[in-house]
C-alpha cells in the first residue's frame, strides 16, 4: 500500500509538469506539434486488430509510465531545487542568500523545540547528537568534547544565537560554518527520530505520512509552476519580437534570460568549491536550462514563427503569467508551511511515543 502511495504522489508530480513539458512542444518544435493528430490517427490504424479498449489500456500504462518517470526526475529535482544552500552573495555590507531552505526549517523548528524543552533523546545516538546541538546552539563550547547529558552553555551566553537568523535571507553572518554545522546536526536529529517512526509501521505513522506526501506534492507542483511560468514570460518577450519588433519591450525581455544564466554559474563555482562530487548540481542545471531555453527564443538567431498562436488560438500570455506566478507562490508558502508542521509532528509523536520508538 505504502508503495502505491508514493507511485501515486510521484505519478502527480510528473502529470503536473504536462504544462511546461506542451509549452516547450508549442515553442520549440511548432511543426511536429501540428502533427500530434497524424500520430495519433496512425496509431489507432496500426493497433485497430486489437480493438478499442486493448487500446486504451496500452495508452493508460504508457502514459502512467511516463508521468511516474517524469515525477521522479521532477520530485528530485525540486527536493535540492528548495535545498540549495550554493545560491548565495557576499559582500562588505553582508550576505545575501537563499534563507528557507529545507534544513534550515527543520534547524529553525528544533532550535524552537530545544528552547521549550521539547527535545528528548531515547537512544545513545540521539544523546550525543543533542549534546552536540545544544553545544552548537549556544556557540559557548567546543562540540567535540561534550558528552550526552553534559550541561553545554554557560549562564552569561546568550543561547540560541544561531538559532536567531537561521532563516534571515540578508544579514552579517560571520559565523557561517558553525551555522552550517548547526543545521547539519538538526537534520540528523530528525532524520534519526524520523526513521525510529516510520519503523512502527503505516497506521501508527499515517498522520506522518500524509503531511510527508503533501510536501512532495507542493514542492514539485512549486517546481512545476515556476518552470512554466519562465516560459510562458518566454512565449510573452515572443511574441512581442515578432508583432512589434521595434517595441523597447523586446529588449527587456531579451536580458530576462540572463539571469537564470548568471544565477547558474554563480552557484555552480560555489558548488564545485564546497560540495563533494557525489552531489549533483541539480538547482544549477535547472536554471541553465531555463536561461539557455530564453536565449533561443528572445535573442536575434531565432525567428519565433507561431508563439503565442497554438493552433490558430491567441493565447493571453500576460495572464497567463501571472496565473502561474501566483501559483508557484502559494505552492511555495504551503510548502513553507507544511515543511514547518511535519518537523513539529516529528518531534512530538517521537516524544509521545517515549522509549518504544527508540528502541523498534
Amino acid at each position: 500500500m505504502g508503495a502505491l502511495t508514493i507511485a501515486f504522489d510521484t505519478t502527480i508530480v510528473g502529470a503536473l509538469a504536462l504544462p511546461w513539458i506542451i509549452l516547450v512542444i508549442h515553442l520549440f518544435f511548432f511543426e511536429g506539434e501540428t502533427r500530434l493528430g497524424d500520430i495519433v490517427n496512425w496509431a489507432r490504424h496500426e493497433l485497430g486488430e486489437f480493438g478499442e479498449s486493448r487500446i486504451q489500456v496500452v495508452v493508460g500504462v504508457l502514459l502512467f509510465a511516463m508521468a511516474y518517470t517524469l515525477g521522479s526526475a521532477v520530485s528530485r529535482i525540486a527536493q535540492d531545487f528548495f535545498n540549495d544552500d550554493d545560491l548565495y552573495f557576499q559582500s562588505r555590507i553582508g550576505t545575501v542568500r537563499w534563507g528557507t531552505t529545507e534544513d534550515r526549517i527543520i534547524a529553525s523548528v528544533y532550535c524552537d523545540s530545544e528552547s521549550s524543552g521539547l527535545l528528548s533523546s531515547q537512544t545513545p545516538a540521539l544523546a550525543g547528537k543533542m549534546g552536540t546541538f545544544r553545544c552548537q546552539k549556544s556557540g559557548a563550547c567546543d562540540p567535540d568534547s561534550i558528552a550526552p547529558g553534559q550541561a553545554t552553555a554557560p549562564a552569561h551566553r546568550r543561547s540560541g544565537a544561531l538559532c536567531d537568523r537561521i532563516l534571515s535571507w540578508t544579514g552579517r553572518f560571520r559565523h557561517e560554518e558553525a551555522e552550517d554545522d548547526l543545521v547539519g546536526t538538526a537534520r540528523v536529529i530528525f532524520g534519526l527520530e524520523e526513521n525510529a517512526l516510520l519503523l512502527k509501521g503505516e497506521d501508527a505513522t499515517l498522520r506522518l505520512r500524509q503531511l510527508h506526501d503533501q510536501i512532495m506534492v507542493l514542492r514539485g507542483a512549486t517546481f512545476n509552476g515556476i518552470v512554466t511560468f519562465a516560459f510562458c514570460v518566454f512565449a510573452w518577450g515572443a511574441r512581442i519580437r515578432r508583432e512589434r519588433p521595434d517595441s523597447t519591450w523586446r529588449w527587456f525581455f531579451a536580458l530576462i534570460p540572463v539571469l537564470p544564466l548568471f544565477l547558474a554559474v554563480w552557484a555552480l563555482v560555489h558548488h564545485l568549491s564546497e560540495r563533494a562530487a557525489s552531489e549533483p548540481p541539480y538547482m544549477e542545471f535547472s536554471l541553465a536550462i531555463i536561461g539557455l531555453s530564453g536565449l533561443v527564443l528572445l535573442w536575434p538567431w531565432h525567428k519565433p514563427a507561431n508563439a503565442g498562436q497554438p493552433g490558430g488560438v491567441r493565447v493571453n500570455w500576460p495572464r497567463l503569467s501571472l496565473l502561474f506566478l501566483v501559483l508557484s507562490v502559494s505552492g511555495l508558502l504551503g510548502w513553507w508551511s507544511t515543511e514547518v508542521l511535519y518537523a513539529q509532528q516529528v518531534i512530538f509523536a517521537y516524544n509521545s511515543q517515549g522509549a518504544v520508538a527508540g528502541q523498534k
